[in-house]
């Protein structure tokens, strides 16, 4: 009587274990990078314990074969890069320990994303584990840190005492000095919307809580000051109003109230009406069009010589451009766009291995410094490319961005396949898989500056929607 209770109690309590650690994961996203590897690194070894016990079947399809061919490059590329004779074998020497062993280790360590996507599968497949659950945490954490941003902005610090940065422009709320707020929430609001989407049944309840909740979360991303994942977060918002028929007049309604408030806070506060008039001029073709057609016109329109290194033609050339193509082709990330190229030509069919740019990057300084002296070479370091594509080409070469390349197509084309078929049956399973949707092709779509693709943070993000992904088109199919 008492064995059997107790392995009664034994396997309640394993069952608990893997669902809450795959529930919190929003929380550990906020308390940190070191936090999200442990709670990884657990609940991995915990489902695959779980799944032996019980002897759930593991499901294998071909999606999982290109990816172990794609990781197994790349460790075996950056193993090679690192260890055979040459510029990253000789800071090995320069920085022992923390070059040449750190990226071949990350690289192995890579697949434990294969892993985590299986073990995923297999939990969701035997209805172990319920996104609804996953998607109400998600709802908690993110207005929590979208209540603590615009708390931060009001009164110059949140609830934990943390204070803004540059006149109250940047504010992290519990991140503190990691300015990554607007990432976790572009990366998680999507899952609040839906839930709430989904569950209230009092209509008028539900559409105003709702419209409250999108509002807030738009409006705390704002005040966060990063402007690329409040792009991102507003394209995701479009596509809902463009596809998810019930869904669209709340989520414009929401959208007219956040343009409302932060129209206001741009007039009102200088900080930002510079940064994001900034932003804006930036990313205005059709401003930097007009304004080449207006310099061309007139002789007395001021303009300015910009001479720069053309690494196509590989010669410098003299042109007349206005104030604002200046700034667009002298940001920061453009740069390090440019480096990356470079460093792209030297190895376009393998690349320099994982990590390698913030090696490579300063050996083409150094190159460029000797042959062409003090002029404005137009590139700059990092500690990665900024951007997933540039990164994934320099670091993997040709052969791990098209192994790569070819995954996400695959992920795509299964999941509009599987939303047209089942889109006269929309279900809850079916509603709540759109925004994991919304969320991937955020992730992998080009035209972003971003993070690094390989570090925890980033990474953990992406296979954990990619897992729900693959599990849910294996289950409906």
């Amino acid at each position: 009587m008492i064995s059997l209770k107790s392995s009664k109690n034994q396997k309640f309590n394993e069952i608990k274990l893997v669902e809450i650690l795959f529930y919190t994961f929003p929380l550990w996203f906020i308390i940190g990078n070191l936090a999200v590897s442990i709670n990884t690194l657990l609940f991995i070894i915990t489902a695959l314990f779980l799944i032996q016990k019980k002897r759930l079947p593991f499901r294998f399809n071909n999606s999982c074969w290109l990816l172990i061919v794609c990781f197994l490059y790349i460790f075996l590329s950056t193993t090679i890069q690192y260890l055979s004779p040459g510029l990253l074998y000789e800071w090995s020497f320069i920085h022992p320990g923390l070059i040449k062993y750190d990226p071949i280790i990350k690289s192995l360590l890579l697949s434990r994303f294969i892993i985590l996507i299986i073990v995923i599968d297999v939990l969701i497949f035997n209805k172990i584990l319920n996104l609804k659950k996953l998607f109400l945490f998600s709802l908690i954490c993110t207005s929590f840190v979208s209540f603590d941003v615009i708390l931060q902005y009001i009164t110059g610090t949140d609830i934990f005492g943390y204070e803004s940065f540059e006149g109250n422009l940047w504010n992290s709320g519990p991140f503190n000095d990691e300015n990554i707020a607007g990432g976790y929430l572009k990366n998680f609001s999507f899952l609040s919307f839906f839930y709430i989407f989904n569950t209230l049944n009092k209509k008028s309840l539900k559409s105003s809580f709702l419209i409250f909740i999108i509002a807030v979360h738009l409006l705390a991303t704002f005040l966060t000051g990063n402007k690329m994942p409040l792009v991102l977060l507003l394209f995701g918002c479009t596509l809902i109003v463009l596809f998810v028929k019930n869904f669209r007049f709340l989520m414009f309604a929401s959208l007219l109230i956040f343009l409302s408030f932060s129209f206001i806070l741009i007039k009102n506060d200088k900080s930002y009406k510079e940064t994001y008039g900034r932003f804006l001029n930036e990313i205005n073709v059709l401003k930097l069009l007009e304004n080449k057609k207006l310099e061309e016109e007139s002789s007395n329109q001021k303009a300015k010589v910009d001479q720069s290194y053309d690494i196509i033609g590989g010669k410098y050339s003299t042109v007349s451009v206005s104030r604002d193509v200046i700034f667009l082709r002298y940001s920061g990330y453009n740069q390090v766009y440019r480096t990356s190229l470079i460093m792209w030509k030297e190895q376009p069919l393998i690349g320099f291995g994982l990590k390698s740019f913030r090696i490579k990057c300063w050996d083409i300084l150094e190159k460029d410094a000797k042959k062409f002296g003090v002029r404005p070479q137009n590139i700059a370091c990092g500690n990665h490319s900024h951007n997933y594509y540039l990164q994934l080409l320099s670091e993997t070469g040709i052969i791990g961005t098209s192994l790569l390349i070819i995954f996400f197509l695959i992920l795509l084309k299964n999941s509009f396949y599987f939303l047209r078929k089942y889109s006269q049956n929309l279900n809850l399973e079916i509603i709540l898989l759109i925004p994991i949707i919304i969320n991937i092709f955020l992730e992998i779509w080009p035209l972003r500056s971003s993070g690094s693709f390989f570090t925890n943070w980033n990474a953990t993000f992406f296979w954990l929607n990619v897992g729900i992904l693959l599990s849910a088109n294996k289950k409906m199919v």
